[in-house]
């Protein structure tokens, strides 16, 4: 219910997050959701940005990634926003 768009370009990928996907009704800026989520995501070993503009996580994996680990960075990011919403 948080997932507002994601977007990406080849590797280079987005996900946003808002407090109501149908109203699209974001977060409050002092909440500060996405480096929340970004720091809980780096204590599960997966390096992402939090975009300075709204709550976006930017991911950039190399052109090695394997499938097993686009499924780790996808289950840290799912474990990253249950912890902290």
């Amino acid at each position: 219910p948080n997932l507002g768009e994601v977007r990406g370009e080849g590797m280079l990928c987005a996900v946003e997050l808002v407090k109501d996907r149908d109203d699209r009704v974001y977060f409050d800026a002092s909440e500060k959701i996405g480096p929340r989520i970004v720091a809980a995501m780096l204590d599960r070993g997966v390096i992402a940005r939090a975009m300075p503009q709204g709550d976006i996580i930017g991911f950039a994996p190399p052109f090695s990634l394997t499938r097993q680990e686009a499924d780790e960075i996808v289950e840290a990011t799912r474990a990253a926003v249950d912890e902290i919403l």
